[in-house]
């Protein structure tokens, strides 16, 4: 079975180094709990940093770190102090994080800053995405992890498309309005697009991250697929588990026996509430506090009964946003501590020092109420955490705006950012019957008893082994010896046929449809193509019968209008109608399409002889997505009455009858002797044209998309060289 290559930005194992000499100990998390199974296996390897800075090693330190870490089977990327500086202090947590997590009240970044982050981002990702490349084999399963690295996926599959490569993200991901705002938003989606799967924790983070992929315009995304133009990528929500029999089992250890014995004497007669954080402004902590206060307030005679233990362990020192959120804690734990506080009692005891497994199982076994209120977390697994070392009873109070939340809904669920809704739950909880909180309890463990970390880890890498539904085969690009050989055949061939669609294909795509008339190079290519008297040309387009006679009607050229409706022989005057004209089902059709044009910026209805068209070139991205489905929902069912069909083409809706195509309009050369057949064209009418080829003929998709050509060019200026070269 190939190995699974897994990349985070941290390794399971880290280093320190003490008095010169160094030590190695286990990472702490969710991450390396889940995924030990597979880091166990020496077919599989873990790329990550060590935890240490490069600048602080000698070149014999850091061979010792790579022989040591080698019987983990981990592989280290080493960064120096200015890396993770600007590339994790920076751009990943004073950028990335808090834009994650829409948090509010930012501080203003120098543009100077800002930018020396996103270079050093983009080069730590470079190195990731090296190190992975010089480990993987063919077919090897690459699972990246998390927001540090984003552009990874995109860079290993740049250089190694037989990869299966995986994408997870363990925070949330935001309303596309949110988002749009980094300034960097579509390269970390083109980054993360590079992965088949991409992972997030609910079903709100899927739908947030296809409509980003939307709203920027760089694919189609719809039913968790976005599709590319060389691959199709599946998103969908992996909710992370905890390894639940570790802490159900926990209390059993003497260890944690040890510390519930130290924690009953130290909160003696009192119930209490906890709370197990790292110290981080999406956390919540300080609104928590200030709950808690007005809690006090309003129920003086909970005074002296209950405690607030909270452990807020320190991190990223090394930003100034989490310095400032440390000092306003304490600021507001001693207020509170010397408002309501008596020489025997203390309301609040703050706990700011990293707390181990067993203490923290403890401090869940005594508590009587967990008080998880984030901000914003893209799951937080110590709400999991606590109702798995649970027993008796023991009430959650948990954030409607964390992951977790869809999967717990007999916690108390809370708005974090209203503080009566916090208060109200503190007082819930606190008088929550008995035989009510036992059965809350005893259903959320039920749920996380059977959706553990182990499983989690084992639906993604079974996904990402899975094809991806419709996956298209990949379409090589029409360069190096396709290209050449296609020129030779041209050459060689005494008798060719060449079909080209127009719009997108031969020019750009415009705003104003109505606005694309031709170059004079594209005309003056056309009557050089036509002159060769090997050459069959047909222009078959989109466009009604008035552009086409108009624009190219003096040329020596066959001509194809609206998809096949209708065509007019190079050697001809008049125009052959295929299909007869018929206008009932655009009166019904007519007033819809123009309705959603009103809603959509920039939107049109174009009313051709044999369809309807709607066009929505320059609309904003957003209101063309969100409509174009509405649409097609709309006209579902009329448009099966009147035997037609939606296409949906670049940019654009079209409904026409179905016996109108360009694979049948075709069918008039095709029946001809050619030894050297060549299409053109870009969007789904022309599909209909590349399946009508015969198999050896050369099908040229212009642009992005799943397409059954046999090649690809990323763009009609392309096409444009490809036939300037035939012309000469």
């Amino acid at each position: 079975m190939p190995q699974v290559i897994i990349v985070s930005n941290r390794l399971p194992v880290s280093v320190k180094k003490d008095n010169g000499q160094l030590s190695f100990y286990p990472s702490l998390g969710g991450l390396a709990t889940g995924l030990a199974s597979y880091i166990e296996d020496s077919k599989n390897k873990w790329i990550g940093w060590p935890g240490i800075a490069s600048d602080e090693l000698k070149a014999n330190e850091k061979q010792e770190i790579i022989e040591e870490l080698a019987k983990h089977n981990c592989s280290p990327v080493f960064l120096t102090k200015s890396e993770i500086g600007n590339f994790y202090n920076g751009y990943s947590n004073s950028v990335l994080w808090p834009q994650f997590h829409t948090l509010p009240g930012q501080r203003k970044i120098k543009d100077s800053d800002r930018t020396k982050w996103w270079s050093s981002y983009r080069n730590v990702n470079r190195q990731f995405a090296e190190a992975t490349l010089n480990l993987a084999e063919t077919s090897d399963k690459i699972w990246v992890h998390d927001y540090q690295l984003t552009l990874v996926p995109e860079l290993v599959r740049a250089e190694r498309s037989d990869l299966n490569i995986g994408f997870f993200l363990h925070i949330p991901f935001p309303k596309s309005k949110t988002f749009s705002r980094l300034a960097e938003h579509k390269r970390l989606l083109h980054g993360m697009l590079g992965a088949d799967v991409i992972g997030f924790h609910t079903a709100e983070y899927v739908a947030n991250f296809l409509e980003s992929c939307s709203a920027a315009g760089l694919a189609h995304a719809e039913s968790n697929m976005v599709t590319l133009s060389d691959h199709t990528v599946q998103v969908n929500n992996f909710p992370m588990g905890i390894d639940y029999e570790k802490y159900a089992a926990a209390s059993k250890s003497k260890a944690v026996k040890a510390a519930y014995r130290k924690y009953r004497k130290r909160y003696k007669h009192l119930r209490v509430i906890v709370a197990v954080d790292r110290l981080d402004p999406s956390k919540g902590l300080v609104e928590r506090l200030e709950a808690y206060r007005t809690f006090l307030q309003l129920q003086p005679k909970m005074q002296g009964k209950i405690v607030f233990s909270m452990v807020a362990a320190p991190s990223r020192t090394d930003v100034a946003a989490y310095r400032n959120l440390a000092k306003r804690l304490q600021s507001l734990v001693d207020e509170i501590n010397t408002t309501y506080g008596t020489a025997k009692w203390q309301p609040v005891d703050y706990i700011n020092v990293s707390v181990p497994f067993e203490e923290v199982t403890a401090l869940f076994k005594i508590a009587d109420v967990a008080f998880i209120a984030p901000l914003r977390d893209g799951m937080n697994l110590v709400a999991k955490e606590f109702i798995a070392s649970k027993r008796k009873g023991g009430v959650l109070i948990l954030s409607q705006t964390a992951g977790a939340a869809e999967e717990l809904p007999d916690a108390i669920l809370v708005n974090p950012r209203k503080q009566e809704e916090l208060v109200d739950a503190l007082q819930q909880a606190l008088t929550m019957r008995r035989r009510e909180l036992r059965g809350r309890l005893k259903r959320m463990q039920q749920q996380l008893a059977t959706n553990t970390v182990q499983e989690w880890a084992a639906g993604f890498v079974e996904t990402l082994r899975k094809p991806v539904p419709g996956t298209p085969v990949i379409t090589p690009p029409l360069k190096g010896r396709t290209r050449s050989q296609l020129l030779k055949d041209y050459t060689a061939a005494k008798k060719r046929l060449l079909f080209l669609d127009y719009d997108g294909s031969l020019v750009p795509l415009i705003e104003d449809y109505k606005a694309a008339k031709p170059p004079k190079q594209l005309i003056n290519l056309l009557k050089t193509l036509a002159a060769d008297k090997r050459n069959e040309v047909v222009l078959i387009s989109g466009r009604d019968v008035t552009d086409l006679d108009k624009w190219f009607g003096s040329l020596p050229i066959n001509l194809v209008a609206e998809h096949g409706a209708a065509l007019k022989r190079s050697h001809k005057k008049s125009w052959q109608t295929i299909e007869k004209v018929d206008t009932k089902w655009k009166r019904t059709l007519i007033p819809v399409l123009e309705k959603y044009a009103a809603l959509t910026p920039k939107a049109r209805v174009e009313i051709k002889p044999h369809s309807l068209v709607w066009h929505y070139r320059g609309s904003p991205s957003y209101y063309a997505q969100k409509y174009a489905v509405t649409i097609k929902r709309a006209l579902k069912s009329i448009v099966k009455d009147y035997g037609l069909q939606i296409v949906q083409g670049n940019k654009m809706l079209e409904i026409k009858n179905p016996r109108i195509s360009k694979g049948e309009a075709a069918a008039y050369w095709l029946a001809g002797n050619y030894d050297f057949i060549m299409s053109i064209g870009d969007d789904a009418t022309d599909e209909e044209l590349f399946e009508a080829l015969p198999e050896a003929a050369y099908s040229i998709k212009v642009g992005r998309g799943r397409t059954a050509a046999s090649s690809r060019l990323p763009s009609s200026a392309e096409a444009m060289k490809l036939l300037n070269a035939l012309a000469r």
